[in-house]
């Protein structure tokens, strides 16, 4: 199995940036190693991965989307990951111009109703060892079931806490790992977490801090 490495680009007001923690109002301008710019659109250009990984914190936290940077990025020839803080039906069906497969993440999403979760990617936002969710089970894995079995098949884990902390997974990831399911990580990854990763089955790791500093170079 070809264990994929996804970089993690986060977008406020325009601009890539980042943070610890999940603590959105502390997050300054991202300095990579790829890039000599915060622009996200040049940054995606100048990665060299086949996917990306973007939040649009924007869009997350329910202020105006970054619609034309998103529209940009679309058409570079990478296949682009992207939690626009999809809270229903209508919000996919919003974003259906875009070239991009829609990351749902559970902080933001109030309902599955009439959503056909096999043909997008579901985000276990957790923090605190707790799932971010309105409706789902506090409990991760009690909600990654209901989830499977309501028909989502490609998952990320993304431990919050854990985000720009290069303190590497605290989740039993094991207890995830099933037949047809797809599992990736995100939150603290560092480059000494990927073979124990790939070990147990996850599929690809989401990177940011990590990567932007130059681990995988």
């Amino acid at each position: 199995m070809v264990f994929e490495i996804i970089p993690v680009i986060d977008i406020m007001q325009g601009k890539a940036v980042s943070g610890v923690g999940g603590r959105r109002e502390r997050y300054r301008e991202l300095k990579s190693v790829y890039c000599d710019s915060s622009n996200p659109v040049e940054l995606v250009k100048k990665l060299p991965f086949r996917k990306v990984y973007i939040a649009d914190l924007d869009a997350i936290m329910h202020r105006n989307p970054n619609i034309r940077i998103l529209e940009n990025i679309s058409k570079i020839h990478k296949e682009i990951w992207a939690d626009l803080g999809i809270r229903d039906y209508k919000d996919i069906n919003r974003y259906s111009g875009l070239d991009i497969k829609l990351v749902i993440g559970t902080e933001t999403l109030q309902s599955i109703d009439n959503i056909c979760l096999k043909e997008h990617i579901l985000s276990l936002d957790i923090k605190d060892g707790k799932l971010l969710s309105p409706f789902l089970p506090k409990n991760p894995f009690r909600a990654f079931e209901f989830m499977a079995s309501m028909g989502a098949r490609k998952f990320i884990i993304l431990n919050i806490t854990r985000v720009g902390t290069l303190k590497g997974c605290d989740i039993n990831i094991r207890e995830f790992i099933k037949p047809n399911i797809e599992i990736y990580v995100g939150g603290g990854i560092r480059k000494k977490d990927i073979e124990r990763l790939k070990k147990i089955g996850v599929k690809g790791a989401l990177v940011g801090t990590a990567l932007h500093r130059g681990e995988f170079t």
